[in-house]
């Protein structure tokens, strides 16, 4: 392998790595204060990628297309957390625990079907955000590198800087936390804890729409192309540890730098290794690469 393979092959990784990144931090925040997941949170961005493909398409200014994506999938969040999560509240005593596997699974399905319906079944590309062509290249240090993906590297980190910052500088951001503690002592002290609830699911559809949005240009896309990425969002958090930002954040760019090589060097099954290497990490420290070694007191 040629130092110039191995330059390139490592930006694609840490730029699908920050997707990843994205996706799982997603999963982390709503898991943070409810012990919930979304399970179609890959399907949310699937559609955010689909929509802002066809905005694009329509010849919508880019800008307005990134904002149009940003509000529908705050507002799927919202409705998702009022359609599928809200009522198990309420039925908390006639219904399984993990009764909100299947009804955010239920949503994941149905979006797959309607995206299905409007787009087909084939794979689609949609336009490039940040250069005129999707194989634009800029040089980095003497070495060809694509520059969507580098516009990828550079928004995914400041996103997830500022999810960082909104998490533990915020008065919003303590609440959560104050909620992930305890809810009944949070909304003695004031929280709207059913507002934090739907602000949760509303930041994790939101990160999906960004991740949707900064995906189209480098992968195909298609109906169930969601269902992937959750699987590997999941694998990510687990391996840098839900309770852990920071862990989530290496965690992502570790198994997407893996994915990189490993599909370098063999195309075939490229995608399997990186999840064995989780699934032996899992196996021998069960709570993650940074998970924290004593229990959950939330």
């Amino acid at each position: 392998m040629s130092l110039t393979n191995f330059f390139q092959l490592l930006i694609s990784g840490i730029a699908m790595g920050a997707i990843y990144t994205l996706t799982a931090k997603g999963l982390f925040i709503a898991h943070l204060a409810t012990h919930r997941l979304n399970f179609g949170q890959g399907d949310f961005m699937m559609v955010a990628a689909f929509l802002v493909m066809a905005f694009l398409v329509a010849g919508i200014h880019p800008v307005l297309a990134v904002i149009l994506v940003a509000a529908i999938l705050c507002l799927m969040g919202y409705l998702l957390e009022r359609i599928a999560i809200r009522p198990l509240d309420a039925l908390a005593d006639r219904t399984t625990p993990y009764a909100w596997i299947l009804t955010t699974a239920g949503v994941a399905l149905i979006l797959q079907n309607v995206v299905e319906l409007i787009w087909g079944k084939s794979a689609q590309y949609a336009p490039p955000l940040f250069s005129s062509t999707r194989d634009s290249v800029v040089s980095v240090f003497g070495v060809g590198v694509f520059l969507e993906e580098l516009a990828v590297i550079i928004v995914a980190f400041a996103v997830v800087v500022g999810l960082y910052w909104f998490l533990f500088k915020t008065r919003w951001g303590k609440g959560i936390y104050a909620v992930a503690f305890n809810p009944e002592a949070a909304n003695l002290l004031g929280v709207d804890v059913r507002g934090v609830i739907i602000l949760v699911f509303v930041i994790a559809s939101l990160l999906a729409g960004i991740a949707g949005v900064l995906i189209g240009p480098l992968v195909s896309l298609h109906p169930h192309i969601g269902l992937i990425f959750t699987i590997k969002a999941l694998a990510v958090a687990s391996l840098g540890g839900f309770s852990n930002p920071i862990g989530i954040l290496v965690g992502g760019i570790l198994f997407g730098v893996a994915e990189s090589f490993s599909n370098y060097w063999d195309s075939a099954f490229g995608d399997l290794y990186p999840l064995l290497f989780v699934l032996i990490s899992l196996a021998i420290k069960p709570t993650g690469l940074f998970g924290e070694l004593k229990a959950d007191v939330r």
